[in-house]
């Protein structure tokens, strides 16, 4: 019943054995300073109970994940094997602490003695409550990391859309120019655009950027047969970053922006960079073409934005306005 399963993580344990430590010695202290007692003492026998219910938990909570689980077909009979493992884990692990005590010779008050067996049965119930209200809360977290998780990959194929619109819209209509100038040429175009389109529109996020250089050298091909080869692509560095992994289209957004907002008629010379330093890797995208005034994100670029940020912990900045440049920063 992989739907039950407690997907616990190491932090989440060492946060329970935290609080199982805390609330027993808490216990303990009270009841020791009730029965006039030394509460130092009760601290350490208090610390002692929490840590030895906690692990017996862990130990159990694993055995039951591992074998019990995969075996059970139904609910309810999940319930009473997580309800007699809890208990069960809460009254060996009472005991366990009380062996503990009495080889490091700590003081236990009378009352406590002559009422051990009793004593091991709460305890025993009491992990079982303590074991539910864990399940609770870890399944609750569980469920919320999901809808996180489904939130995240609902915006990305958002985003995605909108940029292989933009993407599309932008070859469309260079082509669509080209008929009106060449028809040969367009023809060719839509030949490329066919194989272009075959290799870029996957169905994944972020790919190498080994891939991503291979598909912006395609895109500026593409692009030159309307421009007359007057595009020039220099890209300096990229085999030192070929296998991080970069959101798809990142570069190649910004090489169209180039072009759009760049190309004057003569002709338009693109530089790409790439810099790893520090678990850095900047990659900076410049060209010497028409000076753009105004840089602010339009819809592409905070497109763009967002797909660095929600894949790859990665941003897009400005760089130096007089070299129409973008940087991308991506860690390592």
């Amino acid at each position: 019943m992989k739907k039950f399963e407690l997907k616990i993580t190491p932090l989440d344990w060492i946060l329970i054995i935290t609080v199982a430590i805390l609330f027993s010695s808490s216990i303990a202290i009270i009841i020791y300073k009730t029965l006039n007692a030394d509460w130092q003492d009760g601290l350490l026998v208090g610390s002692i109970l929490g840590f030895c219910l906690a692990i017996f938990s862990i130990l159990f909570v694993t055995l039951n994940n591992l074998y019990i689980l995969p075996k059970i077909s139904k609910p309810y009979v999940w319930w009473i094997f997580s309800a007699l493992f809890s208990s069960l884990a809460g009254y060996i692990g009472f005991y366990s602490a009380f062996f503990l005590v009495k080889i490091f010779t700590i003081p236990i008050p009378e009352n406590i003695l002559n009422n051990i067996n009793t004593l091991a049965v709460f305890s025993a119930f009491l992990n079982y409550l303590t074991g539910l209200l864990i399940y609770l809360f870890v399944n609750m977290k569980t469920k919320k990391q999901e809808l996180e998780s489904l939130l995240a990959e609902s915006r990305i194929l958002s985003l995605n859309i909108q940029l292989n619109s933009h993407f599309l819209q932008n070859v469309l209509n260079s082509i669509a120019e080209l008929i009106r100038i060449d028809s040969e040429k367009a023809e060719e175009a839509l030949i490329k655009l066919s194989r272009f389109l075959r290799k870029v529109l996957k169905e994944q996020d972020i790919i190498p950027i080994s891939e991503e250089v291979e598909n912006v050298k395609g895109y500026v091909e593409l692009e030159n047969l309307r421009y007359g080869g007057l595009i020039k692509l220099k890209i300096i560095n990229s085999d030192k970053a070929q296998n991080i992994l970069i959101p798809r289209f990142s570069i190649q957004l910004l090489v169209e922006n180039a072009i759009k907002h760049g190309f004057t008629g003569s002709e338009l010379n693109i530089e790409i960079i790439f810099d790893i330093s520090n678990s850095l890797c900047q990659i900076k995208i410049s060209n010497d073409g028409k000076p753009v005034k105004d840089l602010r994100f339009g819809t592409g670029l905070k497109n763009l934005s967002r797909r660095l940020k929600i894949l790859c912990n990665g941003k897009l900045e400005l760089g130096d306005r007089k070299k129409n440049e973008f940087l991308i920063k991506i860690p390592i």
